[in-house]
């Protein structure tokens, strides 16, 4: 099952996330692969996630087509066997693209954030809520902007969101595709928010994520608060480098 934005979901009795999963934030290039021209199917990049036991995978630039024709939120979630959430961001006449939140176990809740700090490049951040052990998980899916304006305006509007949203005890996860190449944006999100860059100690060179095919810059992030991390890293090789121009990062997180 998927949900748009707007609508609200509450899981049955006993269906929350486990205290220890794995998360996956990967840009999805809305099917286009590599080159910008390929047609990846959702079947394909659900094929290539499965083995990798993700709880929960989060998306960028996914692709709804305005006649229905493609619905790659469903389509990713069916090859998934997940739930799925949108946030829809940019419109235009042909469709709308936005982020994507997947996972094992359905959200209390979510909701999508305009985070759009001009009228033409549209950004926003997908919040969903997951029970663990009583306590509840925000799950934050970024995609912020390409300018470092737009980038330090857009974490001063997610500081709030997490501030009003989240309680300070509350597990935090915030992921994306930050458009940070400089590592600039890093420092305000460590500082202003309290979180906690889980890839500071690994070596650059091991979590670049663009261009997939030859990666030169580290844009795609994991921010945790309150969750410890077990592991990360960075799939890389086959499919990866042909599936879209970014790579995705995977981390094994603890409450």
């Amino acid at each position: 099952m998927w949900l748009a934005w707007g609508d609200r979901v509450r899981p049955p009795v006993g269906v929350a996330m486990n205290r220890t999963f794995r998360v996956i934030t990967y840009n999805i290039r809305k099917g286009k692969g590599s080159s910008g021209a390929q047609n990846v199917t959702m079947c394909a990049l659900g094929d290539a996630l499965a083995p990798h036991a993700a709880d929960l995978v989060l998306c960028q630039e996914v692709f709804h087509a305005a006649d229905g024709s493609v619905l790659q939120t469903g389509e990713l979630a069916d090859a998934l066997s997940f739930e799925g959430y949108y946030g829809a961001n940019k419109f235009r006449k042909v469709g709308d693209h936005g982020n994507s939140t997947f996972s094992r176990r359905a959200a209390r809740e979510h909701r999508n954030h305009d985070i759009s700090t001009n009228p033409i490049e549209r950004r926003g951040v997908l919040h969903a809520r997951f029970e663990v052990d009583g306590r509840t998980l925000h799950v934050f899916n970024a995609h912020l902007g390409l300018n470092g304006y737009q980038r330090r305006a857009q974490v001063k509007q997610i500081d709030t969101i997490v501030q009003t949203q989240c309680g300070d005890d509350d597990p935090v996860l915030l992921a994306g595709d930050f458009n940070d190449w400089r590592g600039e944006l890093d420092r305000h999100v460590v500082e202003d928010l309290g979180l906690h860059n889980i890839f500071h100690q690994h070596e650059r060179e091991d979590i670049l994520t663009w261009p997939a095919q030859r990666p030169m810059l580290n844009l795609d992030r994991i921010y945790v608060r309150n969750i410890d991390c077990r592991d990360a890293g960075r799939l890389h090789g086959d499919p990866w480098s042909i599936l879209s121009d970014h790579l995705p990062l995977w981390a094994d997180l603890e409450l």
